[in-house]
């Protein structure tokens, strides 16, 4: 399996969140999810969100509104790295940096490998005593590995379905308690 250096910007579309004006209460409690580091990021899939927008609260973003399968990274605060995959079409804040990946590349296996680039910026991030923070521009410039589509599909497949089933197993369990 040959890898290929590339930045993280080569993979799709590098989209920073926003959040529409919160004195304007008609922005809000919508059925547009917005993804916000406060909502439970310990899954794969963008879980339902505490937030949703109205249509006139997606106005005011539009162009930050992601595509399902974009890969949303945490890139602010203590929750810097975390990673979420969107199943709807979804707007996060600003804390977040998303990829909307290109025909060359399988959302699944980018949903995995910035997982580890997650990691990777969450340790570099406890370097500094300031607040961590990962802007568009070094996230975009970030470099990293990536090998064929047809290997990325691969890895994919056998991640996800390892992640099935420790997602039934925590059904399981929670249904015992």
């Amino acid at each position: 399996m040959e890898l290929k250096k590339i930045h993280i910007s080569d993979i799709g579309k590098i989209v920073t969140g926003k959040t529409p004006k919160t004195s304007v209460a008609e922005n809000y409690d919508g059925d547009i999810p917005f993804l916000t580091p406060s909502d439970d990021l310990s899954h794969k899939s963008a879980p339902k969100t505490t937030k949703t927008l109205t249509e006139q609260g997606l106005n005011e973003v539009r162009n930050s509104l992601l595509p399902p399968r974009s890969i949303c990274v945490s890139c602010i605060g203590s929750d810097l790295g975390k990673v979420v995959m969107t199943i709807e079409p979804t707007v996060t804040n600003q804390q977040f940096n998303s990829i909307v990946p290109n025909k060359n590349f399988n959302a699944d296996f980018v949903y995995y490998l910035m997982t580890l680039v997650g990691r990777e910026l969450n340790y570099l991030s406890k370097t500094s005593t300031a607040v961590p923070i990962i802007n568009k521009s070094s996230f975009s410039n970030y470099e990293i590995e990536a090998p064929d589509l047809e290997t990325q599909k691969n890895i994919a497949s056998i991640l996800s379905s390892i992640d099935s089933k420790i997602e039934l197993n925590r059904r399981i369990n929670d249904n015992l308690n």
